[in-house]
């Protein structure tokens, strides 16, 4: 950091800097390399220093090296990315030094804005960071303000007529609108995207007088031209959807304030055509927001767009009402509608599924539509397999969802009688069935609705409190065993599928993989959802035991969540948690027996599908942590071995290895060996001597033998020759040998091998820890404060020849 800030010293004047062109040509390479640094502070400074060089040196730079500086404005860390939007303004964004000579005008700055812009959009286009748009433009939030945060230059572009001078093509079009957007979020909220982390040294923030200036002039401005934007981008729906976010970030007082109604009523009327021209999900989402926004009760636009808002939903149930009756009349007469008005059915429950999510419709009374048409689905049973058909029960599902949820928000708010609170009860247990009903529906689309919208549901009515008899403990419901296994069960059928093709964190997905992407993320979204159900304690913790299977298996696609579900359970319930890993092992345990029997063959122990039980049980180790997890390893101990050393009710005159057919499963709790304290296994041991019943089995020599294995993983170390030497385990333990005091428990205390005793036994014989100076120390080599600053002064002029210990093969650490 010294020679770098050294260096920028220089570098800012231009006589020194001119004298240090040998140095830099010489340590390019390391200069370039610094802004890699593992120290941020030390990037940014760095970055600074080199666009101060790219200004005294014509060409010093080479185009790809230019390129690899510029990706830099992606960067986490914000200092770094403003040093980089920096040196994108002076090498991108600057005007070409040619301007103004053989007798040229120079271009004014609104036309050099939009050149500027255009080329942004292409820079953004050709580099190969995607959907990073926010960090690109906060990255040159502080360095091109002119640029991103002019307004005027951004709208000017997207209103230019097709075929104009300055016309944009369709994807620049597209990159712009976001460019727009982002800009727009961070002049409204004052703060970087999500996931850049600020300096240590923040810049002062704007003062609040300037800052609400340039908000309301950025809402005065929009307030203006959105009507325009979203008329000019109508059928577009990747354009229309990120410009109707707009609103939520706009100032809506200018509406009264400076006399803009008649820009609110064309704003309202384009959202109007866009609700009844477009029918996708987005957009009808996006619209029913920019309503909420607009009907805000304490904002100016309320009472304009609260009436629009009103109207538009009476033409929405109007239009429905008739289309469900008849609807119903058909398919009670045996006859289908047809493709038409399947499709008006269809796309007006979506739009007012998407006005539902975002706006209370509880007046309409849209539950009984939608309860009627469930229910009455439900006592015809399967539905017929066009597509047109499962699609109406889709929405009806999202509706009535929608309905309940409304409901239980007016319940927390204002508490009902108690009769309405049982009826609103009677409502969400029907709902459950009628869910638990579609979860085996041949459609996978209204199958895997369902089941999302069922484990929402159960989350939500798991946290009203059961101990209130009366108020909204009436609402409180937790899965029986059986609707948990039906959710287990669907989780196993359409989450962990058979993967095809290449897997793995090296594939490269292309454009033509997009549908096998959203297929992904839709998986990741169920197993989310159910997981979510253990954490919060609704589902069992031992439900997350079939989960945890498939951990190896599927690590690349879902093992993210399946680890942070194993972080989260063991934070609420160690012991629990413990128990639940058992558990996964045990049953993968007994499938493998079941598949391939009874045989000891050393090659199974070693690969095979049982190695990768025994890997997954090493995994599991790893997640039990560094602290606290004494007792959860005691707990997978004592219970393994209860498993391990189970009889089977066979004749006593087989062989005795049908009689216990678990045994090996002691390769598998061999891996747990390592979690217990190296002062308890001394106990340990005993038990595991203690437990070995009459009768057991002895076969297999060395590690072909399990309960080899299992009683050499809790020794410190191998069998040592008499007189002999222990050998170290690893070369930190032989600088600490002389500190090492074995801690040796009582013998009576091995044979219950309880979590009091051991505890008891660990610290009952310890010496205290303040000895004098003179004495020799008596501390454990695993104490926090080992290397002190006694022991550093003693140890400071000793060399320790690392390379002549020798670690013994075998030793357990």
């Amino acid at each position: 950091m010294k020679c770098i800030l050294a260096l920028k010293a220089l570098y800012e004047k231009r006589e020194s800097a001119m004298k240090l062109g040998l140095f830099f040509y010489k340590f390019k390479k390391r200069i370039l390399s610094m802004t890699q640094d593992r120290q941020p502070e030390i990037t940014s400074e760095c970055m600074q220093l080199l666009r101060l060089i790219s200004e005294h040196y014509v060409g010093v730079f080479s185009a790809m090296e230019y390129v690899f500086l510029f990706q830099f404005v992606y960067a986490a860390y914000r200092p770094m990315a403003t040093a980089a939007g920096e040196l994108i303004c002076k090498r991108l964004l600057a005007p070409p030094p040619h301007e103004g000579f053989f007798g040229q005008e120079p271009p004014d700055e609104f036309d050099r804005n939009l050149q500027n812009m255009k080329t942004l959009i292409d820079f953004y286009l050709q580099g190969e960071f995607h959907r990073h748009v926010p960090y690109l433009v906060d990255g040159l939030w502080e360095a091109a303000p002119a640029l991103v945060r002019n307004w005027e230059c951004m709208t000017a572009l997207l209103l230019e007529p097709r075929g104009g001078r300055q016309a944009l093509t369709s994807q620049q079009e597209r990159v712009l609108i976001e460019i727009l957007v982002a800009a727009v979020r961070q002049a409204a909220e004052g703060r970087p995207p999500a996931g850049r982390r600020l300096g240590k040294k923040a810049a002062r923030e704007v003062d609040g007088t300037r800052r609400w200036r340039e908000h309301a002039n950025m809402s005065r401005h929009f307030v203006k031209v959105l009507p325009r934007l979203l008329s000019k981008f109508a059928a577009d729906k990747e354009k229309v959807t990120p410009l109707l976010q707009i609103p939520q970030y706009c100032n809506l007082d200018v509406y009264d304030m400076d006399g803009l109604g008649s820009y609110l009523d064309a704003a309202l009327l384009e959202l109007d055509c866009l609700v009844q021209r477009h029918s996708d999900v987005a957009v009808l989402e996006a619209c029913a927001r920019t309503y909420g926004t607009y009907c805000d009760e304490g904002g100016s636009a309320h009472f304009q767009a609260a009436p629009a808002r009103s109207r538009l939903v009476d033409m929405l149930v109007d239009a429905l009402t008739p289309l469900l009756d008849v609807f119903i009349q058909h398919e009670k007469q045996g006859l289908f509608l047809g493709h038409g008005e399947m499709g008006r059915i269809c796309s007006t429950l979506r739009r007012l599924a998407a006005f539902y999510s975002a706006h209370d419709l509880s007046s309409w009374n849209l539950y009984e539509k939608m309860d009627s048409l469930l229910t009455f689905r439900r006592h015809q049973g399967s539905l017929p397999t066009e597509a047109s058909r499962p699609q109406v029960v889709h929405c009806a599902l999202q509706c009535t969802y929608y309905a309940l949820l409304w409901q239980i928000v007016a319940a927390t708010d204002r508490l009902p009688p108690q009769e309405a609170l049982l009826d609103l009860r009677k409502r969400l247990m029907k709902f459950c069935l009628v869910c638990r009903v579609y979860l085996n529906h041949q459609s996978k689309v209204l199958s895997e609705k369902a089941f999302i919208l069922l484990c929402d549901l159960l989350l939500i009515l798991s946290h009203q409190g059961p101990e209130e008899d009366t108020g909204l403990g009436l609402l409180f419901f937790v899965p029986d065993h059986v609707l948990q296994c039906k959710l287990l069960t669907f989780v196993r059928e359409h989450v962990f599928l058979e993967e095809t093709g290449a897997t793995g964190p090296s594939r490269v997905y292309s454009e033509e993989d997009a549908d096998e992407l959203y297929e992904l993320f839709h998986r990741r979204n169920m197993l989310a959802v159910f997981c979510k159900l253990i954490v919060c304690n609704v589902l069992e913790m031992s439900a997350a035991a079939d989960i945890y299977q498939f951990y190896l298996k599927h690590y690349h696609h879902f093992g993210d969540i399946i680890k942070e579900t194993m972080t989260r359970t063991r934070q609420n319930d160690r012991l629990r948690n413990a128990l639940s890993l058992l558990l996964c092992l045990q049953q993968l345990f007994q499938k493998h027996v079941d598949t391939y029997g009874l045989g000891y063959d050393p090659i199974e122990f070693i690969c095979g599908p049982f190695y990768s039980i025994r890997l997954l049980a090493r995994r599991f180790a790893l997640t039990l942590g560094f602290d606290r997890a004494r007792d959860a390893a005691h707990l997978i101990h004592r219970r393994g071995l209860a498993f391990a050393f189970s009889e089977s009710p066979v004749p006593e005159e087989l062989e005795a290895r049908q009689r216990f057919p678990n045994l090996s499963f002691l390769l598998v709790l061999a891996e747990f060996s390592c979690k217990i304290p190296p002062a308890e296994r001394q106990a340990a041991l005993a038990h595991f001597q203690d437990s070995i019943p009459e009768g057991v089995p002895v076969f297999g020599e060395g590690d072909t033998n399990p309960m080899f294995v299992y009683r050499k993983s809790l020794m410190r170390t191998d069998y040592v020759a008499q007189g002999e030497e222990e050998p170290a385990a690893n070369p930190f333990d032989a600088i600490c040998k002389d500190c090492k005091r074995p801690q040796e428990l009582p013998v009576g205390t091995c044979s219950t091998w309880t979590p009091d005793t051991l505890a008891s036994s660990s610290t009952g014989d310890r010496e205290p820890r303040n000895s004098s100076k003179g004495q020799k120390s008596n501390r454990d080599v695993f104490d926090v404060d080992f290397l002190s600053s006694e022991d550093s002064e003693n140890s400071s002029n000793e060399d320790v020849d690392v390379e002549g210990i020798s670690v013994h093969e075998g030793v357990s650490d």
